[in-house]
């Protein structure tokens, strides 16, 4: 495994366990994401990829171990306290969970009318501005029905950054989405990273071309641990044989089929 940066992380995992019954999920999870880079954790289905986010987010509590956020441990964390750690992140699900009765202007809005005290002038002013980041000028008035499925993942892209979050997790951003609204997704993944720069993104995928389209760096967690992490040209050509298997998608290795 790759060494960690001496500097402080933004997001570090220290130890964590969780079990959901008998079943093991995370099993002494490692992992420290140094502000402004781009981490993809990669890993096959049920590897812990979705409970890890859910951990960074205080959603779940780890069995042993702790969670850390701008060097504060968030474990001990409850009611207030916890909701306003919450505000520093963005999330972009997966099928962009957006709310199907409000329009795209009100989906992106919501955030800020939940959060902040905000003149509606300012508001719009804001919502407008992101919409116009994410290249949805033109849909404000949309309902989430009338959107393409790119145009779905890019609503909820807006909605995550309205409130100019510190830190971005993105739960498989390209899952569903043919080759072309891919490649337009990563880019719209790196644009937003270089027009702020400051933002820390953690992505889940199982999508070993756009991990190595978009990542600084890549975490491979297998049966709950992380097993590599490095620059994505140490994937290459990586000397654990599961990492090759994973990135080669083979049959044939020393990780079974299920």
């Amino acid at each position: 495994m790759t060494g960690q940066d001496s500097v402080e992380p933004v997001l570090r995992f220290d130890d964590v366990h969780k079990a959901f019954g008998t079943f093991q999920v995370l099993r002494g999870l490692d992992l420290s994401i140094v502000q402004g880079r781009v981490t993809v954790v990669i890993g096959r289905s049920g590897a812990g990829k979705s409970v890890t986010l859910k951990h960074a987010l205080g959603l779940l509590q780890p069995d042993s171990g702790r969670v850390w956020v701008k060097g504060q441990d968030i474990t001990a964390l409850r009611g207030h306290p916890l909701r306003d750690l919450r505000l520093r992140f963005g999330m972009v699900f997966q099928n962009a969970a957006l709310f199907d009765s409000m329009s795209v202007f009100d989906n992106v809005a919501f955030p800020l009318r939940e959060h902040a005290s905000l003149e509606p002038e300012r508001v719009s002013e804001l919502v407008l501005e992101v919409l116009a980041q994410v290249g949805l000028e033109g849909s404000a008035h949309k309902l989430p029905a009338e959107l393409s499925g790119g145009m779905r993942k890019r609503a909820g892209l807006a909605r995550a950054l309205i409130h100019r979050p510190e830190i971005l997790l993105y739960d498989e951003p390209t899952t569903g989405l043919d080759p072309i609204l891919t490649a337009q997704i990563n880019r719209l993944i790196v644009q937003t990273h270089r027009s702020r720069p400051d933002i820390t993104s953690v992505i889940i995928s199982h999508d070993m071309a756009s991990a190595f389209a978009i990542a600084d760096q890549i975490a491979f967690l297998h049966e709950g641990r992380i097993i590599a992490l490095g620059p994505p040209e140490s994937f290459q050509e990586h000397p654990d044989p599961r990492v090759r298997q994973f990135v080669e998608g083979r049959l044939d290795g020393p990780i079974g089929l299920e």
